[in-house]
């Protein structure tokens, strides 16, 4: 997952939500500008061969769903 912000806060939001997994944290927008997505935070599913498996998952509920393995779709702005 990357995000943004303090790491403190971001731990605490961790373990709110019980993510085991790690979490990137970009200073600026660093991450964001590789992958073309300016929102936090953001999920992606990448396999050991280090390919993307599903659509980057953006917010918490779209993240964990992500995780559960139901994706919830991106509503696209009208």
């Amino acid at each position: 997952m990357v995000s943004r912000g303090e790491v403190g806060e971001n731990r605490k939001k961790a373990k709110e939500h019980r993510l085991t997994f790690h979490i990137v944290l970009q200073k600026k927008w660093e991450i964001s500008k590789l992958y073309a997505m300016f929102a936090t935070p953001v999920g992606y599913l990448i396999d050991e061969e280090g390919k993307t498996l599903a659509d980057v998952a953006v917010g918490a509920e779209a993240i964990l769903g992500l995780l559960s393995g139901t994706p919830i779709q991106m509503r696209k702005q009208p």
